[in-house]
Parts: C-alpha cells; structure tokens; sequence
C-alpha cells in the first residue's frame, strides 16, 4: 500500500483458479498473506452482484473495496460472458487499515465469468461458495430482464434484494416490467432500492416540515406540489420524482384523478379529503458540473403557507424553508454522498422490510402507467 497511515482499499491483484476448486485456493491465500504481513480476516455477511459484463465487473471492484470496509464480506461477482469454456473464476484479497499503525483488515472477493448454460447454472454454484450462517445481500447490478429468472431463483436463499431502479433508464422497453418484478418481489422478501436512497434527503426534510404540533395541521391543507428536475437528457423517466409522489401519496392517502404528459411537463390530479393536489413535474436540461435529479420541490397549502426544499447554487447543501403567516424558517443540511458504495452501505445497515418504500413504489409504478398510457 502506498501510504499505510491512511485507511484505504487494497484490491490486489486477481488471481485465476479452477472454478471448483475456489475454497481451497481462498485458504492457500490466507495462508501465503500471513506469511508476509499481520492481517485480520473479516467477515460478517455475504454479498452477491450480478453484473452485465467483464467490464463492468471490474469497475465494480473500487466500490466493494469501499463497502467492505464498512461491511466486510466474501463478495460473489457474476456475469455472463460468450465462449466455450463454462465458468471462470478469479480470487482476490480486499484490505484496509481502519486506523494509523493497525493491522490490514481483509475480506475476499471471487469473481465469476459464466459462459452459456452456466449461467443459468449459477445459483446452485453460489449456494456452494456462500458462508454458513451469515446474511445473504442480492445486489442486482444489472438489473436487466435477461436475469428476471436468475435473481428470482437467487432471491429465494437471499436476506435482502438491492437494485437501482435508475438502471432501468438502459432498458426503456422493460423499465415497467422491471419495476413491477420489485413490487412483486418485496411481497415476498426485503427490497431495496439506491434511488430511494438518493431521496432520503428530500423525504426527511418534507417530513420534518410537519413534526410540530403547530404545523402538523398544514399536512392535510397541501393544494399543490412543484418538482423542478435537472435533466440528463430530453424526455427521460424521472424515477425519484415518481418515488418521491409515490411517497407522498401513499403517506397521506392521496388518491389519483387524472395524470397527463406533455414532453418534460408531467402533471397530475390527486384526491385528499374535500379538495384536490395538483402535482406537477418540471424539467429543463442540467448545467455543466451540475448531477442531473431533483432540483426543488415547493408545496403550497389552501392558506397559502410555503414549504420549499431545494439545492444551494453550489451543489453543497440542500435547503428547506417554511413560510406561514409572518414567519420564516430556514434549515440547512449538507449534501450527503450519492456515490455508490455510500449508497449500497446505508441500505445494507438497515434491516426488515421497508412498508413505506414498498407502498411508495406500488404508487409510483402506477403513476407512471397512467402516464405513459396516454
């Protein structure tokens, strides 16, 4: 390691093994690494990833790397690859030293290239590679419908399902078959998804809009909510705007009336006790050095109080601000990390199942029916 006084991932180097035969060369590993240096093995769960391919398998490596050291593992990487031979396999060690002068703390890694019929093969094999009694994590990477057949046989021995619902942006054509395999999945087992995990900003602010005694009346007076968005490209899904409605229909029993599209203008109709919510979804193109999602979100009550949430000009906060009457609250919360492995460890700290997520999702799905049905 480069600089041995900062905690930091070591991938190694891969090393190739015969695919039956990974247990005994993860052992012979171990052994040669004590040889060389004082190490702790680690390990308290473990973490199967069904990527699309060689590439991306590998670019996944920094972001296990990062997990393990907050969730050390024996990590599982698959993907499917053409060619004669049935399955490939690679072994390789991940470290870290969690504080200046301590020993390396290392999990392992085993990647697994599936050829042709072996990949469909693969969750008996897993079954043989996993840990005894540890948790079983499904990270559906992917989360391309080829694999609908596969995850659903691997979810059956797994504690939790992980995906990213943004990836179904590759996949335009099955985006809503996807979505409604997660709605039907978490009737069975754990769901979980990083594009909620991306809005649990926005939903803890709103939330907290309406904790107070005082204010909590304001909740059931809402008439209308805006959702700028920052675009990636024209016309796109906007998945956690859809999450984030879902969430705030299914939490206070909204019920639909009407929904309607026009290009990047999506507005909708709800329900809510004597009168109606107007919802609508804007969004214009995202400028340079700024990620593309939610922007702001403001809701308006029938007396005309304010409760806005939205981005600083710099990208390094988010913001709310509740106007009622005279008075005017401003909050302000650091933007928190959406990269991956900050993603994948908070869903991996949580535990059971998430009701708010799961009813959150049904409405969002079904939102995005009516639209695109018309």
């Amino acid at each position: 390691m480069s600089d041995p006084f900062e905690a930091r991932a070591n991938l190694g180097i891969p090393i190739a093994v015969d695919a039956g035969a990974i247990d005994r060369e993860l052992a012979s590993l171990w052994k040669s690494a004590v040889k060389n240096s004082v190490i702790i093995r680690s390990c308290s769960c473990n973490l199967l990833a069904i990527v699309r391919d060689r590439l991306t398998a590998e670019q996944f490596q920094p972001v296990l790397a990062n997990v393990s050291e907050t969730h050390p593992s024996r990590s599982v990487v698959a993907y499917p690859e053409s060619g004669e031979s049935l399955l490939q396999a690679w072994i390789r060690a991940q470290c870290s030293i969690p504080f200046s002068g301590g020993p390396q703390v290392c999990c392992e890694s085993i990647t697994l290239a599936a050829h042709g019929k072996s990949f469909g093969n693969l969750p008996d094999f897993l079954l043989t590679l996993l840990i005894p009694d540890l948790p079983v994590y499904l990270y559906w990477r992917s989360f391309q419908i080829t694999d609908q057949e596969l995850i659903e046989r691997i979810a059956r021995f797994s504690n939790l399902l992980i995906v990213d619902s943004h990836q179904s942006r590759e996949e335009p054509q099955n985006r809503l078959r996807l979505l409604q395999l997660l709605v039907d999945q978490s009737a069975k087992s754990a769901v979980r998804d990083l594009n909620w995990s991306r809005i649990t900003a926005w939903r803890d602010l709103i939330a907290q809009f309406f904790d107070s005694r005082t204010s909590r009346k304001f909740v059931r007076e809402i008439s209308s909510v805006r959702i700028e968005r920052n675009l990636s490209a024209a016309g796109s899904i906007p998945t956690r705007t859809l999450l984030l409605t879902g969430w705030l229909a299914s939490s206070l029993g909204w019920r639909r009336i009407s929904a309607e599209r026009s290009g990047d203008q999506w507005f909708s109709r709800w329900a809510s006790g004597n009168h109606e919510v107007h919802i609508g979804f804007t969004g214009k193109m995202a400028a340079p050095g700024h990620p593309a999602g939610i922007n702001s979100v403001i809701l308006k009550t029938k007396g005309n109080a304010e409760f806005s949430v939205f981005v600083d000009e710099n990208a390094s906060c988010i913001t709310a601000v509740a106007s009622v009457e005279d008075s005017r609250i401003v909050h302000s919360v650091p933007l928190e990390s959406l990269e991956e492995s900050s993603l994948l460890n908070f869903e991996l700290s949580q535990r059971g199942t998430d009701v708010v997520f799961k009813e959150a999702l049904a409405e969002a799905l079904d939102l995005e029916k009516s639209f695109l049905l018309k």
